[in-house]
């Protein structure tokens, strides 16, 4: 994959007076580099740095985090500032031309200078633009119209909606936008013939903060709204680099940050692999997006295991149902989690307390027995896994959710406390049922989290028992473990 920049400029220290190479009228040339997954490098063609200051032979030597280097780049007239600084040139003393190689955490790019007390704050706003998403929003309105003039020539009228679509959220709004632009605006729209024009529509997710905030918590933002759009997707895409909008004295500044993070998918799931098109939950789509924030935090591993199981998908079939499982019992016991008072707990522990009362205090078996009844209040595996599938809009037959959620406890107690298959069955047999299990309640755990932020339930019912994804995924990976979708919903 190509570097997302490759230029050269010239550099000098941010705003250290005290430093030789402090302003662009003593900078040094130099070769910046970001690539594809947001790793900095500097390659300076001279010494930006002492000879000896911050070079280890041994290891990369960090510099404090408050020395920064600037930069413009030659061929853009772009301003950069590099963050999180480490040399990490093997320096030895000699008559050859000298360079240095600096690595960095963040480079930030805009089009001005950078004004001397410039941190990473006071920004307001959140750009991501939905390239390669298009297919998904369904939100197009170019159209373009023919007419005749008077004077034989014809007039091309083009008329297009600007799409806003704003709702609320926690900290500011969440608003889905169009830009709609031309080759050159000022050709365009003049008197001046041209062999081609292009007019296209470009999409945005717009996050407002109510108040200036940090770098740290638009990236939180950024994060969230890409795992939200990847369950909606049914895989994991990820997004563009975001732009920042920043408040200064003068104007907004559009900044783009550069940190470390996956490359940008190179290529959208075709369309008839989306789970859930836009314009199916687009009246709702603050509510998740809310929804999903709050979840986060308050179910923690029961959120996090299944997007990672998203952004991963190649793992062995064991450690998928493992995942899984463990994410739906962590899930169950975030949500359904009983006060150590309930009656029911209660009960259970008063039950235990009288069992071990049989036995003599300085039994050893009563202390045995003590520490293997702990936690014999909790429902075991199986019973949180039911209870979890039992809260979605479907109905199956009679005794198939509670088959195959004992199924799915039996294995992963196999894989926990065995290693793999116990008793009689052969390893192939064992990793043919695993890898069945593994798909089934991950379509099942994938319903979960969209009905737990807000998905409605006749979208739910529609995704998983019609449509593409449902006669060729869905339908028969539940189909392999014995059950069929029902409806819950009245008609």
């Amino acid at each position: 994959m190509p570097n997302t920049l490759e230029q050269r400029g010239f550099f000098w220290w941010f705003n250290e007076p005290d430093i030789v190479h402090n302003s662009k009228e003593t900078s040094i040339p130099g070769l910046l580099t970001v690539t594809a997954d947001g790793h900095t490098t500097l390659q300076i063609d001279g010494a930006l740095c002492e000879k000896d200051e911050y070079s280890a032979h041994a290891a990369p030597c960090p510099f404090p985090i408050d020395r920064r280097i600037a930069g413009i780049l030659d061929t853009s007239e772009k301003y950069v500032l590099l963050e999180g600084l480490e040399r990490s040139d093997f320096f030895i003393e000699d008559e050859s031309p000298q360079t240095q190689t600096i690595t960095a955490e963040i480079c930030t790019r805009r089009f001005s200078e950078f004004p001397l007390d410039y941190l990473q704050c006071q920004f307001t706003e959140l750009r991501i633009e939905m390239k390669g998403l298009e297919d998904w929003l369904l939100l197009d309105s170019l159209i373009v119209e023919r007419d005749y003039t008077d004077d034989e020539k014809i007039r091309a009228q083009v008329s297009y909606r600007e799409a806003k679509i704003s709702f609320p959220c926690p900290g500011g709004s969440i608003s889905i936008e169009s830009l709609t632009t031309g080759t050159d605006p000022g050709f365009l729209w003049s008197n001046r013939e041209q062999r081609s024009v292009l007019i296209e529509q470009s999409f945005y997710i717009v996050f407002r903060s109510d108040i200036p905030t940090d770098l740290q918590y638009l990236q939180f933002v950024f994060a969230k709204v890409e795992e939200l759009i990847a369950l909606l997707l049914g895989s994991y895409y990820r997004l563009t680099r975001p732009i920042f909008v920043r408040k200064e004295q003068s104007s907004d500044e559009y900044i783009t940050i550069f940190y470390p993070r996956d490359a940008p998918s190179e290529e959208a799931p075709p369309r008839f692999f989306y789970l859930i098109p836009f314009g199916k939950i687009q009246h709702c789509f603050g509510d998740l997006f809310t929804s999903w924030l709050s979840g986060s935090e308050t179910f923690g591993a029961g959120f996090y295991l299944y997007v990672a199981s998203l952004r991963n998908p190649h793992v062995y079939v064991e450690d998928r149902l493992f995942n899984l499982t463990t994410g739906i019992e962590a899930l169950h016991r975030r949500e359904h989690g009983e006060s150590a008072d309930s009656l029911d707990v209660t009960q259970q522990k008063e039950k235990v307390i009288r069992i071990l009362g049989l036995l003599p205090k300085d039994d050893p078996d009563r202390h045995w027995l003590a520490d293997r009844l702990a936690y014999a209040h909790e429902p075991s595996l199986r019973i949180r896994v039911l209870e979890c599938l039992r809260e979605l809009p479907f109905q199956f037959g009679k005794d198939e959710l509670e088959k195959f959620a004992k199924a799915c406890a039996n294995r992963r107690n196999d894989i926990s406390h065995g290693g793999g298959p116990r008793g009689n069955m052969d390893r192939d047999s064992f990793n043919l049922e695993i890898n069945r299990l593994a798909e089934a309640l991950g379509h099942f755990f994938h319903a979960i989290l969209l009905h737990k932020v807000g998905v409605p339930d006749d979208v739910l019912l529609e995704t998983w028992t019609r449509g593409f994804l449902a006669e060729f995924r869905i339908k028969p990976a539940l189909a392999s473990v014995g059950l069929t979708i029902k409806s819950k919903i009245e008609n």
